[in-house]
């Protein structure tokens, strides 16, 4: 439940990317006993809701409902990844005036902020290192075990690079056009409850076309 004094940022990225970027996720790390497991497998799990994370459909939809709220702000991968600046300034905005303010006025600190949200960046900096970590989230999962990466960061395999590729598309590496038609029935379900899916029609029409027309 919201609380009304705080300020919820919900980013949403499109089903099928989310399908492939959690799947290289837990085919790598050893705690998801899913290091041997296929994409097809993987897929069927997700659009059935039981990857370990509760259902993609169900958590965009609520999160989709309270786009308008004051207090939320409600944006796509998809636009972060095309227009970084300008989201930027407008969480800025959104996190408090001031923020945005001092962003506009100081161009070399929106600069910093761009290069060190960038991928490029990020890739080499937000890294686990399973056989030290203390953070808690990362210590639920591992459950006292140790962790171990199938590809680990610079070949270390107790290393792991939470950003991959950053980039939108990987779907079309993956996809058959059979798993396309699986993942458009759980969409179709999904849709008699919300118009989420409208914030990726080009996407879709491009699943859709693949899917059923084999191109």
């Amino acid at each position: 439940m919201l609380n009304g004094k705080g300020k919820y940022v919900y980013v949403a990225r499109n089903p099928l990317d989310v399908c492939v970027s959690f799947y290289k996720m837990a085919s790598n790390l050893s705690f998801y006993e899913f290091q041997d497991g296929t994409f097809e497998e993987f897929v069927d799990a997700f659009v059935n809701g039981n990857f370990g994370y509760g259902d993609y459909f169900e958590h965009v939809a609520s999160a989709y409902a309270l786009r308008d709220q004051p207090n939320v702000f409600f944006i796509t991968y998809e636009e972060l990844k095309e227009h970084t600046r300008n989201v930027i300034l407008k969480l800025a905005h959104f996190l408090g005036e001031r923020f945005g303010k001092a962003l506009e006025e100081d161009k070399k600190l929106l600069e910093q902020l761009l290069y060190r949200s960038s991928p490029e960046y990020m890739r080499s900096v937000v890294v686990v290192d399973f056989s030290q970590t203390s953070d808690p989230q990362w210590q639920d999962l591992l459950s006292g075990q140790m962790a171990t990466c199938k590809e680990g960061y610079e070949g270390d395999k107790y290393r792991y690079a939470v950003v991959r590729t950053a980039k939108g598309g990987d779907w079309k590496e993956f996809f058959t056009p059979e798993l396309l038609r699986r993942m458009e029935t759980r969409i179709r379900e999904a849709e008699k409850s919300s118009s989420f899916m409208n914030l990726w029609k080009d996407i879709r029409s491009e699943t859709m076309r693949i899917a059923f027309n084999g191109y």
